[in-house]
């Protein structure tokens, strides 16, 4: 698969730089995609999405510091996981995985059911604040940036990132609470 994304790539050092961000990120790019969508298989094709449009965009990676190259992969990992999770729900379709827990008749199914639908809200109602402050939000709690690094990345002042997270925490709640969903 590697070699697929090199081919898109003409100098040597782009291939080597690819490579590295290759072996180095796969696997948390896998984990993003993952806590995301909920399903490996899914994640493995959102991650392979992300290192396509990587490699067609290595441009814009190239301009980019080692923090903000893994801030970008993230980022890039994240929309691709979201649009998996948006086609899936144009196609009505509920993934199956091997490894899903079937119940055994001692837990409540309802439950379960619940608490996955509670999960795809809470992801909607992510994906529905302005992108300014979802960006904010998941480079702190799922790249683990801090708010220092996230200004650093976004080019905004550390003020103006507090602030961000602020009103997207509160916009979240709030859309949550119309939802029934407590936080």
């Amino acid at each position: 698969m590697l070699s697929m994304y090199m081919a898109m790539l003409d100098e040597p050092v782009d291939k080597a730089l690819f490579e590295d961000a290759y072996n180095r990120y796969n696997r948390r790019m896998i984990a993003i995609a993952y806590n995301i969508i909920g399903n490996y298989h899914d994640a493995e094709e959102a991650v392979s999405n992300a290192f396509f449009k990587i490699a067609a965009n290595f441009d814009k990676v190239r301009k980019r510091t080692g923090q903000e190259r893994a801030a970008y992969y993230c980022i890039v990992t994240r929309n691709c996981a979201y649009d998996i999770l948006r086609e899936q729900s144009r196609r009505k379709e509920i993934p199956l995985d091997e490894d899903m827990d079937i119940p055994d008749g001692n837990s409540d199914v309802s439950d379960e059911v619940l608490s996955g639908y509670g999960y795809e809200r809470v992801v909607e109602a992510i994906r529905s604040l302005p992108e300014m402050y979802a960006e904010a939000l998941y480079l702190q709690n799922v790249t683990g940036l801090s708010v220092k690094e996230i200004s650093r990345n976004l080019g905004i002042t550390e003020a103006v990132v507090r602030k961000r997270l602020e009103r997207a925490r509160m916009k979240l709640r709030r859309i949550l609470d119309e939802q029934g969903i407590t936080v």
